[in-house]
């Protein structure tokens, strides 16, 4: 991808720049595909080409946000040009930003467990207008407790009792 940024060249201390279309993975005192203008700081004096600029940037290429700010000034419009803004956070400001997200937090979760609460208490109250057989013998079941009633327990005979040592004592392996 080519963008437009500036390269740093001029002695120690007093810096100017050129700028440059290069390409965006190369090094910044890489090579450079073309040179369209030059910035001095300390004066302010910018020397454009806006032809080129403005060709360059029909082509794909992306200014930085520092070259962006310096067309701007020159009076150069494109839809390429975009300045985003930097701002630091107090921290006031940050610890304001975290009580306010972690109450919008509190408030989603009481939410949730409102309509958790909800939906059981639904689902109670259809279970309870219309219980299921399973239900149902078990509420027989309790009520016979409650009245005294035992259920019967059927009992084996003498003779199925017999029957049942007599299929064991076969089973069992002869000779022990």
């Amino acid at each position: 991808m080519l963008t437009i940024r500036l390269r740093r060249t001029g002695k120690k201390m007093k810096p100017s720049y050129r700028i440059v279309v290069a390409d965006s993975r190369l090094p910044i005192y890489g090579k450079y595909t073309e040179m369209i203008g030059h910035y001095n700081p300390f004066t302010k004096v910018v020397v454009l080409d806006i032809k080129k600029a403005s060709i360059w940037m029909d082509k794909g290429a992306q200014p930085t946000n520092t070259v962006s700010k310096i067309f701007q000034k020159q009076g150069l419009k494109h839809k390429s040009i975009q300045i985003r803004k930097f701002r630091a956070i107090s921290k006031k400001e940050l610890e304001a930003q975290k009580a306010k997200e972690e109450a919008e937090r509190a408030k989603i979760q009481a939410e949730k467990e409102a309509q958790k609460t909800a939906f059981e208490q639904k689902m109670e109250a259809e279970k309870a207008a219309h219980p299921t057989a399973e239900e149902k013998l078990h509420q027989a079941v309790e009520e016979e407790i409650k009245e005294g009633k035992e259920t019967p327990v059927v009992e084996k005979t003498e003779e199925e009792k017999a029957q049942k040592e007599e299929k064991i004592e076969e089973e069992k392996p002869q000779g022990s």
